[in-house]
């Protein structure tokens, strides 16, 4: 690994020995790019990390050729054909191996155990996740070690980004982008959410793989249209067949992910020329938007984004229709657990934070208008990863 690249392996087995652990043993697809900068594709992929040392990375021999050796060990073994012996006698054996290598009789094992929400493998319709028989293959090899849940070890890892991981955040959000501007020169009146939904789709997919190295591109772009979709849609709802008129408004949530890094944007436009209201609502949503990223400065507190956006539109008589977070932890999945800007949050805002900045107001009669941004927090304010935006 180049220099750079390894800061955030160095940083997490800073932590290890802090907590006295011996070794990561991790299957969680964000866990696993985060130790090996490889997207796993089903989910069966298993990372090992000892408190010294390279990575290694067990992988199925059909995705072997994605494992980047730059980064770990890579290992592949047989899985799935009619020459290849049951999985879990596999993985026994692996990490057998890696417990007889490593000496961890006695040892201290950081395991996954806490995660309820977790980012995809590239094979989203069915990835495969480690459950009840995996913790017991985990509690039979390692029958002399202690396991130890690693859950806030490793989310108080991936928090702060290094320059690296904003880079390839960077790249993600330029591919979200790609699929937003055709968009925002193809919305007319006469198209469907879901034609819609299916143009931005594509585009990303068409163009992502390749660029700036981008290998494993896959997006989602759900589409809400008219006053009462745009309303409803202060959480994802997905796109449906309502034709667009003229006039409407038109929303697109946008999910990209880029080899395991993940986008989070939302874009607004009028099929159309917006009114003056729609266009009045849009500004000030923007500058709330502006307003809460300038709070991206270090010894912030996680409250004070959100309540500089709060002011803005309460000032302007929208707050009551702002009714969610300002936004959210992402990077390795599209939620992290921090930091969250909202009301009463009590956190501090550290360089190398990465937040959506997202406020919306949804009004009935009127629709919904939401403007989200990822935006890093940099040595002397906000770094903008997507692109900014304009008034209406």
């Amino acid at each position: 690994m180049a220099e750079n690249d390894s800061l955030r392996v160095q940083h997490l087995q800073e932590k290890m020995r802090e907590a006295g652990l011996d070794v990561l043993i991790c299957r969680l697809p964000e866990n696993v790019v985060y130790l090996t900068e490889t997207w796993p594709h089903h989910g069966i992929s298993v990372a090992v990390l000892p408190k010294e040392g390279r990575p290694t990375l067990f992988i199925p021999e059909v995705e072997a050729e994605w494992g980047n050796r730059d980064w770990a060990e890579v290992v592949p073994f047989g899985w799935a054909l009619l020459k290849d012996q049951d999985l879990y006698v596999s993985y026994r054996q692996l990490l057998g191996e890696v417990s007889s290598k490593l000496g961890l009789g006695g040892a201290k094992v950081g395991v996954e155990r806490g995660l309820e929400i977790v980012g995809a493998t590239y094979r989203h319709a069915e990835p495969i996740l480690p459950a009840a028989p995996w913790w017991e293959l985990l509690r039979e090899v390692f029958a002399d070690a202690e396991l130890v849940d690693v859950t806030d070890l490793m989310q108080s890892a991936k928090l702060i980004k290094t320059e690296y991981d904003l880079a390839r955040l960077k790249v993600a959000n330029e591919l979200a982008e790609i699929g937003a501007n055709e968009f925002l020169k193809t919305v007319e009146p006469g198209m469907s959410e879901v034609a819609i939904s299916a143009l931005i789709e594509g585009t990303i997919r068409a163009r992502g793989a390749g660029y700036k190295g981008a290998r494993l591109v896959w997006a989602e772009a759900e589409v809400a249209s008219g006053p009462v979709n745009t309303a409803k849609a202060n959480l994802l709802i997905p796109s449906t067949d309502r034709v667009i008129e003229e006039g409407d408004l038109v929303m697109v949530e946008m999910a990209t992910v880029m080899d395991g890094y993940y986008s989070d944007l939302t874009f607004m436009a009028v099929a159309g020329e917006p009114n003056d209201r729609q266009r009045e609502v849009h500004n000030k949503v923007l500058e709330a938007q502006q307003a809460a990223s300038r709070q991206f400065v270090p010894g912030n507190s996680y409250e004070a984004p959100d309540r500089a956006a709060r002011k803005v539109l309460d000032d302007a008589q929208l707050g009551e229709y702002f009714v969610h977070v300002t936004g959210h932890g992402l990077g390795f999945r599209f939620h992290e657990s921090t930091p969250f800007l909202m009301p009463g949050a009590t956190g501090t805002l550290v360089e190398g934070m990465v937040s959506s900045v997202e406020p919306g107001v949804y009004i009935p009669d009127f629709g919904g208008i939401r403007i989200e941004d990822d935006v890093a927090v940099g040595k002397d304010g906000p770094v903008f990863l997507s692109m900014s935006r304009k008034p209406w």
